[in-house]
């Protein structure tokens, strides 16, 4: 497991970027940034980028792969509304 280098709170829910890691396979170190919704039971989507790809993951990124990942996460049911 990777440890935590920067958590954001978004209004979905909380979007985690991991340390840098090396990974089997990939010549440039990688990062997790993992998206937990607030009423999930600790289920949520992880996605692995190149490390130098997110060096400067600002809370509005953040916001987006929130919105991204809820999207995904979601299945909205015809006259179903989610708050």
């Amino acid at each position: 497991m990777t440890s935590q280098f920067a958590v954001f709170q978004t209004q979905f829910g909380i979007v985690t970027v991991s340390d840098s890691f090396s990974k089997l396979g990939c010549c440039l170190k990688q990062s997790e940034v993992t998206y937990k919704p607030n009423d999930y039971s600790g289920w949520g989507i992880t996605k692995n980028y190149n490390s130098i790809e997110i060096v400067n993951f600002s809370q509005a990124d953040a916001e987006f792969f929130a919105s991204v990942a809820e999207s995904k996460l979601r299945i909205n049911r015809p006259g179903e509304v989610f708050a």
